[in-house]
């Protein structure tokens, strides 16, 4: 395999440095300048590779969910069990506490997405894209379960995964916006309870 170049390496590492910044501060408060001052490099040099911040958004949020499905797959390495994979998935899908070290978790790039997506078709496509991906991960999961017995056979598996990934996209924005009575706990205890009960095993209940 052939080694990234300067250049690549430049890209990526911009591209994590706005995803930081923009977790932290917003689009709208995130500036250029915050964003090279983090890497040592001149606003001048992030506005070569990116022509925007909305550009750097969808880059640093399409980059972390790349990780999120590597993470997934790696993990799932050796796993028979479809339930147990579920889990898993579940599991990775729900964010930090506020105040915790995970600060710039890759909801927050969300909730960014989801709010300037609704006028921007670039975005609004990245976003119809990822939650694609998403979905069929889930998607894939369920039918592996259905074909070996553990989930039930009357199970739609690509409706369930719009079911499960709107439950997980409402709560976090609950865990994230630090609501009383949602926190990442609860958060995994209701996914894994519906989950549970529309596939009809027991394996997924909450402890």
């Amino acid at each position: 395999m052939a080694r990234p170049s300067v250049t690549d390496e430049r890209r990526l590492q911009i591209i994590d440095a706005a995803g930081a910044v923009i977790a932290q501060r917003g689009v709208c408060d995130a500036r250029i300048a915050d964003i090279a001052n983090r890497l040592g490099i001149s606003p001048a040099l992030v506005l070569y590779y990116f022509p925007s911040k909305d550009a750097l958004l969808a880059e640093a949020l399409t980059r972390r969910d790349q990780r999120f499905f590597e993470a997934v797959a790696e993990a799932s390495k050796g796993v028979e069990r479809a339930s147990d994979r579920l889990r898993m998935v579940i599991e990775a899908s729900c964010p930090p506490e506020p105040g915790s070290e995970r600060h710039d978790s890759e909801w927050h790039l969300w909730l960014e997405m989801w709010s300037r997506s609704r006028h921007d078709p670039a975005l609004g496509a990245v976003r119809a894209r990822m939650d694609g991906l998403f979905r069929a991960l889930i998607a894939g999961v369920v039918g592996e379960g259905i074909a070996t017995g553990e989930f039930d056979s009357s199970v739609d598996p690509e409706r369930f995964a719009i079911v499960l990934t709107s439950l997980i996209d409402g709560l976090a924005i609950q865990v994230i916006l630090g609501d009383p009575v949602v926190d990442s706990s609860t958060m995994r205890g209701l996914c894994l309870d519906l989950a549970a009960g529309q596939l009809g095993t027991a394996a997924l209940n909450s402890a």
